[in-house]
Parts: structure tokens; sequence; C-alpha cells
């Protein structure tokens, strides 16, 4: 199954989680939506990851979400948010993500991030604040799920 790891970053943490996943799911392809505009009928899974910043994230990825919806609902789907604020994700998610495709998802999680002013320098853990685990068990549910259950 070819999958699109597709994201947007501030930080850098959306980037490092799309690495991780990329790294974990075979024949996955990662690209920045501010780079590049992939053709979607290439894949078969799509996996769209974006920093949150006053409860919204990224805007790329909301526009993204907006002029394809009607493309994502036929693909097999996974949604992650690098939000530094834990009991916000839900909220997040909810005002983000349509309900159809959120309904629609295999998987949807945060995978952690921080406060834009701490985001980790170069020489540093770059993974600090990131969960690398959640980002392992996504993959694997996103392997083994079906859009059905």
């Amino acid at each position: 199954m070819a999958v699109l790891v597709l994201y947007a970053t501030k930080t850098g943490a959306a980037e490092r989680c799309a690495k991780v996943l990329t790294d974990e799911l075979p024949q996955s392809t990662m690209c920045n939506i501010e780079m590049d505009k992939p053709d979607l009928g290439q894949f078969d899974g799509i996996i769209l990851g974006a920093g949150v910043r006053d409860g919204k994230i990224y805007k790329p990825i909301r526009d993204f979400i907006k002029k394809n919806q009607d493309e994502l609902l036929k693909k097999k789907m996974g949604y992650f948010i690098c939000n530094e604020k834990p009991k916000e994700t839900e909220a997040i998610i909810e005002r983000n993500i349509p309900v159809g495709l959120k309904d629609s998802a295999v998987c949807i999680d945060s995978f952690g991030g921080y406060k834009a002013y701490a985001a980790p320098k170069e020489g540093t853990d770059l993974y600090k604040g990131i969960f690398v685990d959640r980002i392992k068990a996504f993959s694997d549910k996103f392997v083994t799920s079906t859009p059905d259950e």
C-alpha cells in the first residue's frame, strides 16, 4: 500500500513526526505541503499532520483539507497533530477535522510538541516533547486497520 505522509510545520515538530512515520511505514513518501503538491491518485493511504497554534492546525493543512475533502474520503486516512497541550487534543481535532473525515479515519492522535519559543536547537534532543512511542503505535494501527473499523 502506497502511503503519503503529508505535513506542514512551523517549528519542525510535524516534520520530525512525519520522518518517524515514513521510516516506520513501508512504501511511504514524506511531503511538506509547502514545498510540493503531490498527486493524491498515486496513494492508497494518506496521513496528514500539522502543528497547532491557538487551537488551529497550521493553515496549509487546513486549506488542503478544505480543497481535497472529497478525494480524502476515498482514501485510507490518518491524522496527527503536534500540540504541547494534551488536554486540548480532543477539542482541537473537533474544530479542525470535518466530521466525515474524522469519522472515516483509521487513526487520529497527538504526538506531543513544544511551544514555538522552546523548539529544540540543532545539537540537542530534537525529539524532546515528542512521543515517538505514540508515532510507532499509530503507524502499526494505520497498517493493520481498515477504514470500516
